[in-house]
């Protein structure tokens, strides 16, 4: 409890903190662009875009950041991310499709705020990875002037474009680094990195940021100082500690621990079945050869591509666990309806606090159609892997809960065209059961797995809906 209240205390201060900059919301198409005022008055206006499958949310610390710098920071999602409520055109691969349908929405704010604040307001544009390529795009339509691409990728740099260009890398993207690089020695091929060049109008910079890799660059408070200073916008530093992101995963780290320690349940479940490594292991590794076969079936029924083919393979996991396992479908009778419901309200609190503080995602429109199309398989899905885990050692408990996101990664990478826009099921999956499983695992103990694994369902169909992009089929 002590654990749980200094997280909740820890949030409240974070939430006070934010209510020092003062947003203003506009509505663009039925999706809303949040202005973050600049501290001091002022005529320029930063964009700061995400990246695939982020939302705006995790862009606010570099908002923050630059409002206190003198600049007004604008914050959106992305159609198809966060709360955007629109579907992206189903061709990633092409630049006429999803890339130029993405450019056409950021040209939009562009031209809502000069339309809103006079076409003699300073723009400059900040974007992060899949969104480092689509400011890039957008400038050559609109008279930008500056740019800062955060672990870039792009295609469109030349020698001559764009005009003003800073790209900042992780220390640990080598990749990207590089890339970066090319980019700079367009201008001067002896460039190196962390040096400005300068040649006529071009002005150009590879950077990077020290011990920081593809997400947490965006929260290190070198990144943000690299484009202030690139910007020209007033001297801020954030010291390490004002860190929001530092500080909310502390606070849920401890909010998850007293979580898992919360009195759901009087009642002391007791595991009395048991099954060998050898029974175990082959359960798994069947149910994960036949998921597999998923890769055959098409499903789509609201017109969302990828959450079929989701719910499909792991459906097809849960059912097989089923077929395998008498002691699994036996256990189902054994589910608690209160303590249920308690371990769900202990979720949804901390669903609720993610969303706020780190993802900006919710169930509208598509995404509530991508939620009934998961909440079924996945359901069973979790309650067959809970029990199957709740008889098992420690070590094959841990490959039954790796197994499925190792055959869904054996998918991705043989059918790209069919699983490849869905990648981000893998990170969330592993988040997912780092943070609730962890609070599950010690419930399991109170109210047993098929009631906690009824719970999982219903919030790992969640996560996966609310933050995988939507795509049309």
């Amino acid at each position: 409890m002590v654990a749980l209240l200094a997280g909740l205390i820890i949030l409240i201060a974070i939430q006070v903190g934010r209510h020092s900059y003062k947003s203003k919301f506009e509505y663009l198409g039925g999706n809303s662009i949040e202005i973050i005022g600049s501290k001091q008055s002022s005529k320029i206006y930063t964009i700061i875009c995400h990246g695939y499958a982020g939302s705006k949310e995790m862009m606010r610390q570099i908002a923050f950041d630059i409002a206190n710098a003198g600049s007004n920071a604008v914050l959106f999602d992305f159609i198809g991310h966060g709360s955007n409520s629109d579907q992206l055109v189903n061709n990633p691969t092409e630049l006429t499709g999803t890339t130029q349908q993405l450019v056409d929405q950021l040209i939009s704010v562009i031209d809502f705020l000069e339309t809103e604040y006079g076409s003699d307001i300073k723009l400059y544009l900040i974007g992060h990875s899949m969104a480092s390529d689509i400011v890039i795009r957008a400038s050559e339509y609109k008279n930008i002037s500056s740019i800062a691409a955060i672990s870039p990728y792009s295609t469109k740099v030349t020698k001559n474009f764009p005009n003003d260009l800073l790209l900042i890398s992780g220390q640990f993207e080598k990749h990207l680094r590089s890339h970066s690089l090319k980019f700079t020695q367009l201008v001067d091929p002896s460039a190196a990195e962390n040096i400005e060049y300068l040649q006529g109008p071009i002005r150009r910079k590879a950077s990077y940021t020290k011990n920081t890799g593809h997400v947490s660059i965006i929260y290190a408070p070198k990144t943000s100082k690299k484009i202030i200073d690139w910007f020209k916008l007033n001297y801020y530093a954030r010291p390490f500690w004002a860190t929001h992101i530092m500080w909310t995963l502390l606070s849920l780290t401890l909010i998850t621990f007293g979580g898992s320690r919360l009195s759901i349940s009087t009642q002391n479940y007791q595991e009395r079945d048991s099954i060998s490594k050898a029974r175990s292991v082959l359960i798994s590794f069947s149910s994960l050869i036949i998921a597999c076969l998923s890769s055959f079936v098409q499903f789509e029924p609201f017109s969302i591509f990828g959450f079929g083919s989701i719910a499909t393979y792991f459906g097809l996991i849960g059912i097989v666990i089923l077929c395998l396992s008498n002691k699994v479908r036996e256990d189902l009778d054994k589910f608690y309806f209160i303590p249920f419901l308690k371990l769900v309200l202990t979720f949804l609190i901390l669903a609720i606090l993610i969303n706020h503080f780190i993802g900006s995602f919710f169930l509208t429109h598509h995404r509530f159609y991508a939620f009934i199309t998961l909440l079924v398989p996945i359901t069973i899905f979790c309650m067959a892997t809970e029990k199957l885990v709740s008889m098992s050692t420690r070590s094959v408990a841990v490959f039954t809960r790796i197994a499925p996101i190792l055959g869904f990664s054996i998918l991705l990478t043989l059918y790209p065209g069919q699983y490849g826009v869905m990648f981000t099921t893998v990170p969330i999956y592993i988040f997912y059961f780092i943070v609730f499983g962890f609070i599950g695992k010690y419930q399991r103990n109170s109210i047993g797995p098929c009631s906690v694994g009824a719970a999982h369902g219903i919030f790992l169909a969640f996560a996966f809906s609310a933050t995988n992009p939507i795509f049309s089929s």
